[in-house]
């Protein structure tokens, strides 16, 4: 039945309306926006008066969350992680896996492949993110030591062929690898080439952005440091111009001054944000394995036993929520990275991450502390806060 929320104030992101009203059509599209529209009669009306109403969060990387990891060989656990997302206002995402050796890595790759698509109740499974194996030792980070490979296009093409069309993005260090062919070989099968978990230099990270890199894991994490005589990966990308770059605002991985100057040098239109959150995430304490070895979350921090960050505890709506508080940028363009940027970063740009007719009825609603009331994915409401 078509539906339609009344008297929210819209966040398109491009222009505020306020009050306004998003007709939902039947087939889980938006069937438009304005001040004054009237809903047809039978619509199943929701009145959002004094809520916000913004695209859903789309979430490029993440690892779980909830007590569930994206890491599995149950594909039902991350259906599960879809349905308990919704709560923090993510309409679709991308598993981000890894193994703590490729066998395992192609396994969970597969396992992901299967969940992707639309989840009754939950979040949108988009694909796959890859993190890894073609990186840098020394900036590995919390990624286990026997995941890792040099250049092996043979194993980047069988990656490819266990993820069945379904792999979306994939991080990789130049300087170890012959990047040019990976590149190639990821574009061509339609995947967005990240540069991270990477020590490489500011002359070969512009080669890698000319040979067809768009995006960057983690910008400023497992990275070679930024030096004002050697700007590195961090330079090249805001030389690129076009390039995306992935920000965690979870005040862990980056100082909140920090994420305000990446905000100003990139522009909102140029970062994606990501919640990096692992199995644990949405509680104050938990425990997981990353391979070997075991990692445990101590409030806001994920680490591993040697004091490494092993991911982020923060989900997308607080990580929203982060960029408003820390004055970083307004509400609008926080949505913006959260939601208009991923959409564009997967090529679904005319589907996604506005507020607009013809694109997916795909939907949150917020409160005046920016905390998720109610989610829709596809015209469907699939979670309301009690």
């Amino acid at each position: 039945m078509a539906g339609a929320i009344t008297n929210a104030r819209i966040l398109t992101p491009d222009e505020v309306i306020d009050p306004g009203t998003v007709l939902l059509d039947d087939a889980g599209l938006i069937g438009g926006v304005g001040r004054e529209l009237q809903p047809p009669p039978a619509a199943n009306m929701v009145d959002a008066r004094g809520l916000t109403l913004v695209p859903g969060y789309i979430d490029l990387h993440v690892h779980g969350g909830g007590g569930y990891s994206l890491a599995t060989r149950d594909p039902d656990e991350i259906r599960t992680y879809a349905r308990w997302v919704i709560s923090h206002g993510v309409t679709s995402f991308l598993p981000t896996v890894f193994g703590a050796t490729v066998d395992e890595g192609l396994e969970f790759v597969r396992t992901a492949a299967q969940a992707t698509g639309p989840v009754d109740g939950g979040a949108r499974v988009l694909g796959v993110n890859l993190e890894g194996p073609f990186v840098n030792d020394r900036r590995r980070g919390a990624l286990p030591k026997d995941w890792l490979r040099g250049e092996e296009t043979a194993l980047l093409k069988l990656l490819i062929e266990e993820a069945r069309e379904t792999l979306r993005i994939m991080t990789l260090a130049p300087e170890i690898t012959d990047y040019r062919r990976l590149i190639e070989t990821l574009t061509t099968a339609g995947v967005v080439a990240s540069v991270g978990h990477t020590n490489v230099d500011y002359q070969i990270a512009q080669f890698a952005f000319a040979a067809g890199a768009s995006h960057v894991t983690h910008l400023f994490n497992a990275m070679r440091p930024f030096h004002h005589r050697e700007p590195g990966v961090v330079g090249a990308a805001f030389d690129d111009g076009d390039a995306t770059v992935e920000v965690i605002a979870d005040g862990v991985h980056l100082n909140p001054t920090v994420v305000t100057m990446l905000i100003k040098l990139f522009g909102p239109e140029r970062i994606a944000l990501v919640s990096d959150a692992v199995p644990p995430a949405g509680s104050p304490f938990g425990m997981f394995r990353l391979g070997e070895e075991e990692a445990e979350v101590f409030g806001d921090r994920v680490l591993l036993q040697d004091g490494t960050i092993a991911g982020s505890a923060e989900t997308m709506d607080h990580c929203v929520r982060n960029i408003v508080w820390w004055q970083a940028a307004d509400l609008q363009n926080a949505v913006r990275m959260a939601s208009t940027v991923p959409a564009g970063v997967l090529g679904l740009s005319k589907r996604k991450g506005r507020i607009a007719q013809g694109y997916d009825a795909d939907l949150v609603a917020l409160d005046g502390d920016l905390d998720v009331v109610m989610t829709w994915v596809a015209g469907r409401a699939v979670y309301v806060r009690r």
